[in-house]
């Protein structure tokens, strides 16, 4: 794949903040390997075709995980994050677009 920049988006259950998952890791795995995502690490899962790459990655919390998606392609790919995070119930938060 030629150099594109990367770009780094939550799934949060909160569309205005990073909020954390309260589930156990089997059930993110479960989740991901149904969207075709492979496990490439204890808390990453990878989707790769010609046009796109997605890694996905759980960040421990004290409740459960941050999940974090990052996206490698010409355009935003923004079907496959939504097709990722309505599959957990949740939204893409855009970090570049929330206030701080």
């Amino acid at each position: 794949m030629p150099t594109i920049s990367v770009r780094k988006f939550a799934i949060s259950v909160d569309g205005d903040e990073v909020v954390d998952f309260a589930e156990k890791l089997d059930y993110f795995a479960g989740i991901f390997a149904e969207l075709g995502l492979a496990q490439t690490g204890h808390y990453t899962w990878r989707y790769s075709d010609p046009e796109c790459m997605i890694k996905t990655e759980l960040q421990p919390s004290k409740d459960g995980y941050f999940m974090w998606a990052y996206v490698q392609a010409e355009d935003l790919h923004e079907f496959r994050l939504r097709e990722i995070a309505d599959a957990f119930g949740a939204v893409v938060v855009d970090r570049a677009r929330v206030a701080r």
